[in-house]
C-alpha cells in the first residue's frame, strides 16, 4: 500500500516512535514501541537515527496490518511481534527470490557457483 510519511519523530524520555502518515487519503499514526525499535536491527538500539533509518520499514508493516484489518481506528500500534514477523516475511520471501534465481539458472551456470 503507498504511503507518505507526514511527520515522524522519536520520544526522547520513553523513546517510542510517532509516524504520522498518508495511506491514500487516510491520515494515521503509528506508535512504534520501544521493544519494536530495539527489535528491527542488530546491535538493538532505541536512537533517532535508528528511528528514522526504519521509518519506511515501520510505515511497511502498518500497512500491511490495516491491508488485513488487523488494525482499526486512527492509530496503528507497532510491537516487538509484529518486527519480528515482519521480518521472517522478509528473509523467507529473500530466500525464495534466492531459489527462484537459482532454478532459473542454466545447469552449467548453478554449478559453476557451487563453492566446493
Amino acid at each position: 500500500m503507498p504511503h507518505d510519511v507526514v511527520t515522524a519523530s522519536l520520544n526522547a524520555r520513553d523513546k517510542s516512535g510517532r509516524i504520522d502518515v498518508r495511506f491514500g487519503a487516510d491520515m494515521k499514526t503509528v506508535i512504534v514501541s520501544r521493544r519494536a525499535l530495539l527489535s528491527v536491527a542488530s546491535p538493538p538500539r532505541a536512537t533517532e537515527v535508528r528511528f528514522l533509518q526504519y521509518v519506511d520499514a515501520f510505515c511497511e508493516i502498518a500497512a500491511n496490518r490495516l491491508g488485513s484489518k488487523e488494525a482499526g481506528g486512527d492509530v496503528v500500534m507497532i510491537t516487538a511481534n509484529d518486527v519480528r514477523r515482519w521480518r521472517r516475511a522478509w528473509q523467507s520471501s529473500e530466500m525464495a527470490g534466492i531459489r527462484t534465481a537459482h532454478r532459473s539458472m542454466p545447469p552449467d551456470a548453478a554449478s559453476s557457483k557451487r563453492v566446493a
